[in-house]
């Protein structure tokens, strides 16, 4: 009887050793698949495109940080977080998006200002600017809309069914036909709990 115990006690132990090497193998391939997903991801460029001919897009794929990491590489940003008093618990993702404009105004568009007759005004639906030559100023203001698409990437794909999550894309559509997206970054936090 005490033979079948001992037999029985090994095999518990063993199948007790088996499920936790199992699941420590399940953890690192994870980590190991995130940290590949993130060297690709900061070793790509900015995928830039237009939809209707005219709104500029770019797209980028998320890194997935955890907070120790996030410390670690991205400290400005977690003093910012610190700031606005966010728990890092609570964190779940982080965006910056950096846009430039630039354009030429031609002669033919200028018309004078209605209250200053020393001025000249330009203005559209994206831009005010108004020249005064007397005092030498010149005011401007420039307008931007930006929406954000973040989206799941399925990590398998079987017909029309896909399942698990390989990670996310960003799209920033830019309504400004003048401005161009000039750095785009997105961080997906796993909150170790």
């Amino acid at each position: 009887m005490k033979k079948y115990i001992a037999i029985g006690l090994i095999i518990l132990v063993m199948l007790v050793s088996i499920s936790v090497l199992w699941n420590m193998y399940s953890t690192e391939k994870q980590e190991r698949e995130r940290q590949q997903s993130n060297v690709e991801v900061l070793n790509s460029d900015i995928k830039r495109y237009k939809v209707r001919d005219s709104l500029n897009v770019a797209s980028v794929d998320a890194l997935n940080y955890s907070i120790d990491e996030m410390k670690k590489y991205r400290a400005n940003e977690m003093k910012l977080i610190s700031d606005l008093k966010i728990k890092n618990k609570n964190l779940e993702s982080l965006a910056k998006v950096s846009t430039s404009t630039a354009d030429t105004i031609p002669k033919e568009a200028w018309h004078p200002a209605p209250n200053n007759p020393d001025c000249l005004e330009y203005s559209d639906k994206w831009a005010t600017v108004t020249a005064c030559f007397k005092d030498s100023t010149v005011f401007y203001s420039t307008r931007d809309s930006l929406n954000i698409a973040v989206s799941r990437v399925p990590k398998h794909k079987f017909l029309w069914w896909s399942w698990g999550t390989k990670g996310y894309k960003v799209n920033v559509i830019n309504f400004n036909p003048r401005s161009t997206i000039e750095y785009l970054g997105f961080i997906r936090v796993k909150n170790s709990l």
